[in-house]
């Protein structure tokens, strides 16, 4: 292999030259790094007023927080119960993709702090059969703008923590997400810039004009309109985040809090304070500690570097580079790493699902090969 076949990465932060919309300058820099505004937080005495603002005495709860194992969630729930003493309701979608090791960084969790948690699942095993419908529709034509289906249905979890929130008067969900693990390939995919509004993402997304965003993908690929997949997506287009519009029109006594956008998100911060006050682990079997603790994150890893050349990994180690949390020869040296396919998990995850017709899933050795050294 020549050195001309390695990507091309920006010279400043680390996203290929595969990146959709990606243009470099003389200098090797590319436009996202180009017209990057760092993170602006609310602050934390600000963060302490909205909370206390919804403490009750005569409520049970003060505020609801979903959890599912991962490392932001738990150490946001750490967070509201330890350090801001509230009475915390956590509910968990039993996922029937969850990671074992997740299961038990809950129960640890909840022993740990001393918090009710609620759990529910989706009827009928919708989960499984929009996963696998949705998987063999994207084996048919793979597009990386169409990767997202995958996960469809989770999109189902907070109108159902909303439905929670409300079974105990419960007025105010916190969330966990951090600011750099909103993909902005996933949005350049669809032509929706990171400045829009959700009323223009939302109409670019399902592609009003010209038939575009995820409307186009439909029309390329019909297999997606299963009348069993409908009501499922749209639901999950109302309900995309707390900012969207089920949660903003049809709940607005609800206040959702996002934790991360009044207080710094450090990594370091967050992994040693969930592994030591909560007992928390992420599976040795795995260099990464992000999104774990859903199995189907192995598969969409495939997906992406099969028809992009890259993961999230490597959008969300460019931010944390730009934000200066990291240096890029430390995201280059993770995303060498953190890149390689777990093909075990995967196909122990496309068996337990009946998924047995995976001819385009492979990579030839060149391919492989590219994939193991798309850091250098």
């Amino acid at each position: 292999m020549t050195e001309n076949e390695y990507l091309k990465r920006c010279s400043r932060c680390i996203l290929p030259e595969t990146t959709p919309n990606i243009i470099f300058d003389k200098d090797g820099v590319c436009n996202f790094c180009r017209s990057h505004i760092k993170v602006q937080y609310e602050g934390e005495p600000k963060l302490r007023e909205l909370l206390h603002s919804h403490r009750k005495d005569s409520n049970k709860y003060d505020c609801a927080i979903g959890i599912s194992g991962g490392r932001d969630s738990s150490y946001a729930l750490l967070k509201l119960v330890k350090d801001y003493n509230l009475k915390v309701l956590a509910v968990n979608y039993e996922n029937p993709f969850t990671d074992p090791q997740a299961k038990t960084n809950i129960e640890n969790a909840v022993e740990a702090l001393n918090v009710d948690v609620v759990s529910f699942k989706l009827k009928n095993n919708i989960h499984e059969k929009t996963f696998k419908h949705n998987f063999t529709s994207w084996l048919r034509k793979p597009s990386p703008a169409s990767i997202p289906m995958m996960c469809i249905a989770c999109k189902l979890i907070l109108p159902n923590v909303i439905k929670c929130a409300k079974k105990y008067d419960v007025k105010c969900i916190v969330t966990g997400g951090n600011p750099y693990e909103y993909t902005s390939f996933k949005r350049e995919l669809l032509n929706v810039s990171t400045d829009e509004t959700y009323t223009k993402i939302l109409k670019k997304s399902f592609g009003v004009k010209g038939f575009g965003g995820i409307v186009g993908e439909m029309l390329n690929n019909p297999m997606y309109c299963h009348p069993m997949c409908i009501s499922t997506m749209i639901t999950g287009f109302l309900y995309g985040n707390p900012y969207s519009f089920g949660p903003k029109f049809l709940s607005p006594d609800i206040e959702f809090i996002d934790i991360f956008h009044y207080i710094p998100w450090e990594e370091e911060e967050v992994l040693s304070r969930i592994k030591k006050e909560l007992n928390w682990e992420s599976p040795r079997r795995f260099s990464s500690s992000w999104r774990f603790d859903c199995t189907v994150s192995h598969l969409k890893d495939f997906m992406y570097l099969k028809t992009l050349n890259m993961t999230e990994k490597d959008d969300f180690y460019s931010k944390m580079v730009r934000e200066g949390l990291i240096t890029r020869e430390e995201a280059l040296i993770r995303i060498k790493d953190e890149n390689k396919l777990h093909m075990d998990e995967i196909r122990k995850l496309l068996d337990s699902n009946g998924i047995s017709d995976v001819s385009h899933l492979k990579m030839d050795k060149e391919e492989i090969i590219r994939k193991e050294i798309l850091a250098e």
